[in-house]
């Protein structure tokens, strides 16, 4: 199997399986911790090496494939509706049922595409095999009443064609996922793992510089998500109590987008002390804000799935920066 060194660099995944919210500074020099951390690496390394993990992006290929074979879809079902108003009753019998055989196909890919998104593959899979029913009969209606093939069997097969071709690249990417689990599986941030392996593979061929930069962009998109959230909830809520701590939280993701824009300039200059400190002061000003929400009762908001993202993207930030200040 192949070596892993080549996608994420060793002290890279020192630090990244160390971190949680936060990046601890001090596991560097922790012994214990850096050989708990290596043997995390050969894990990874063994698991998800070179020729276990593909590094073609199968989500996108299968909404590739998936969005043309809407298009396939409508286009048959347009052709249906033209043929209906030329037809004879025997015969616009089979195209009305087939016209709604191929406006439920239509609606299930286009669900199918929300269940990718969704990371629901199952579920993606089993849309796309009941469009391909739908339109296995309406061939079958044909058959079966006037015993000819339909008149656009050409385009249902294209039609089929993309619906098999969407199955088999989530199935490849459903392999992928799984090989990934395995190698993070015995680390000690298994989700920050999965993440960080993700992100060098999307991006394989990128210097560790440029790789910090899509990190930190990343990390101020997410931000600046938040923070369009706490806005729209700031003019939709009207509990007051909630409002100020809206208004609180506005304030502290306005000073977490500005430092995650000062460590751009900081990255680009190879400041890289300054860098790590801008992005890790965003990190505490979020926290700052879900205390705040939580208040006493210390419950979840309802920003913490988002907050949740922002803080891996950040840690994985931080990890390229402290992997590019040690060169």
């Amino acid at each position: 199997m192949g070596s892993f060194h080549g996608h994420i660099p060793f002290f890279f995944v020192v630090v990244l399986v160390l971190s949680s919210n936060h990046i601890l500074v001090e596991a560097h020099n922790d012994t214990t911790s850096r050989i708990k951390v290596e043997a995390d690496f050969k894990v990874i390394a063994e698991i998800a090496g070179n020729t276990a993990i593909p590094n073609t992006d199968f989500k996108s290929l299968a909404r590739l494939s998936l969005t043309n074979a809407i298009a396939s879809c409508n286009a048959i079902h347009s052709h249906i509706n033209t043929l209906l108003k030329i037809s004879n009753s025997y015969t616009g019998r089979c195209l009305t049922g087939c016209s709604t055989n191929y406006e439920d196909a239509v609606g299930l890919i286009t669900k199918s595409l929300a269940a990718l998104d969704a990371r629901d593959y199952g579920g993606a899979k089993k849309l796309i095999s009941d469009a391909l029913a739908n339109a296995t009969k309406c061939e079958d209606r044909f058959q079966e009443l006037l015993q000819i093939n339909s008149p656009f069997t050409l385009m249902k097969l294209k039609f089929g064609r993309l619906c098999l071709i969407g199955i088999k690249h989530i199935n490849r990417l459903i392999r992928k996922e799984r090989l990934i689990t395995a190698g993070c599986s015995h680390t000690l941030d298994k989700e920050l793992c999965k993440s960080a392996v993700e992100f060098f593979l999307e991006n394989k061929g990128l210097s560790l510089q440029d790789l910090a930069k899509l990190a930190v962009e990343k990390t101020l998109q997410d931000c600046t998500k938040i923070h369009s959230q706490i806005i729209v909830l700031i003019k939709t809520t009207s509990d007051e109590c909630l409002l100020k701590k809206l208004r609180s939280c506005s304030g502290h993701y306005q000073t977490a987008i500005e430092k995650i824009k000062e460590s751009l300039p900081a990255l680009e200059c190879k400041r890289y002390g300054d860098a790590r400190a801008w992005v890790g002061a965003a990190i505490n000003w979020s926290e700052t804000c879900e205390g705040v929400l939580a208040g006493k009762s210390n419950t979840k908001s309802s920003l913490t799935p988002m907050k949740s993202e922002f803080s891996k993207q950040a840690t994985l930030a931080l990890s390229v920066i402290y992997k590019l200040a040690g060169n």
